[in-house]
């Protein structure tokens, strides 16, 4: 079911043509998806699941192309932040299981939960039970992942008490247990002990008789730096899409690929006088006689305000550095000596070089997680395999 969502998208020449209608876009290289995913399988090997994270629209790459392609490489599970996310997967029709780690409020969103085959998060006995009640109202078994609070004590039932719970949820008739999971802290010392306190609960329910399923602690720093932590199954996230969090992970050995660059098109082109100041507050003041071109992106669009003054673009195959602010929807750059037209595609994120996302995040002051996580929704998305474009998604701003 996974190709027939490629399969249902225009031409490449269809693609090519709306592409040249758009002053910006987000490309996304499918092959280099595939690539890091058969690196994290090297790495942690074939008796390990893989549950890709594609939680928040897939880190900003967009939900459904990333888990129909991620599904059409054997992927066989994902875990989703919002109910939403989850009931999206299912409408279309991609054979995978679903992890919801989404609260639930009504006894309808249960019931739909159920019908959807979507697998719930649970790490309370009151949400058991409404689960457990809604399956027998269904007439079908529902699937739980448990949460374990091992310390970052967000959400979980406290690890103190998960092997009772656990027992009391593998009492629940209606309900079948599919996995537990924690999270790491990323703080080494107290790392040692999440991961203790993790194999302890997994111990206790042996001794009880207790099939946790797949037992999962490790996420993407987890993949990185704790192959005593991978168990049955691994959560990668930001390294799906070939992005380190900082030096250390790029040091661990695994190699990735940056699926995504940012696109935009060349909307003006101008000169200015030496001693003309550019954008608000007057940023920047030109030099001398320059040639500024004026791209149609911001701040809105995940442009950082930091880069003001320190943004590099790649331009006609030189990098070239932002002038003045970053407003909400502009960014300028210094265009002198370059041969380029309004309507000429620049990068404004490269997949490598001094302007891939690390290098972007780093100017600003950012971690690459939240640069990822606030790329702008409304901006089309192009994917692409064999250099090309298979797919496109545009979402409507009007809703």
């Amino acid at each position: 079911m996974s190709e027939n969502n490629f399969s249902r998208q225009p031409a490449p020449a269809a693609i090519k043509a709306r592409m040249a209608e758009l002053g910006a876009w987000f490309e996304i290289d499918l092959d280099d998806i595939a690539f890091n995913l058969r690196s994290i399988r090297e790495r942690v090997g074939p008796g390990v699941e893989i549950m890709p994270v594609v939680k928040n629209d897939a880190y900003g790459h967009g939900l459904l192309p990333v888990v129909a392609a991620l599904a059409g490489e054997g992927i066989n599970w994902f875990m989703v932040a919002r109910t939403a996310e989850a009931l999206t997967i299912r409408s279309a029709g991609i054979a995978c299981g679903v992890m919801n780690m989404d609260a639930l409020y009504t006894d309808g969103q249960y019931q739909r939960i159920v019908e959807q085959d979507i697998c719930q998060v649970v790490y309370t006995l009151a949400a058991a039970e409404k689960l457990n009640a809604a399956a027998d109202t269904v007439g079908r078994k529902a699937g739980v992942f448990i949460k374990i609070d091992t310390g970052l004590r967000r959400v979980g039932v406290p690890y103190g008490e998960a092997v009772g719970f656990i027992e009391k949820i593998a009492a629940l008739p209606h309900l079948e247990i599919r996995g537990i999971f924690s999270t790491f802290m990323l703080h080494p010392e107290q790392d040692a002990e999440v991961l203790a306190r993790f194999r302890a609960i997994m111990d206790g329910l042996a001794q009880k008789g207790i099939d946790p399923g797949l037992c999962s602690l490790a996420a993407s720093h987890g993949i990185f730096h704790r192959p005593d932590a991978w168990l049955d199954m691994v959560r990668p996230a930001m390294s799906l899409f070939g992005v380190y969090l900082d030096d250390e992970d790029r040091a661990a050995g695994l190699p990735l690929r940056q699926a995504l660059c940012f696109k935009a098109r060349i909307e003006h082109l101008k000169w200015i006088e030496a001693g003309d100041t550019v954008t608000y507050f007057g940023r920047f003041t030109a030099p001398q006689r320059m040639r500024v071109g004026t791209l149609h992106v911001g701040f809105y669009d995940a442009v950082p305000r930091e880069l003001s003054n320190q943004g590099r673009i790649l331009v006609d195959g030189v990098i070239r550095p932002s002038i003045g602010s970053v407003s909400l929807n502009h960014y300028l750059f210094d265009a002198t000596g370059l041969n380029v037209e309004d309507g000429d595609v620049v990068e404004v994120y490269s997949r490598d070089g001094e302007n891939d996302v690390a290098g972007v995040s780093e100017t600003a002051g950012w971690m690459t997680y939240s640069l990822l996580n606030h790329l702008n929704p409304f901006v089309p998305r192009i994917y692409y395999r064999g250099n090309a474009p298979v797919a496109i998604l545009e979402r409507d701003i009007a809703g």
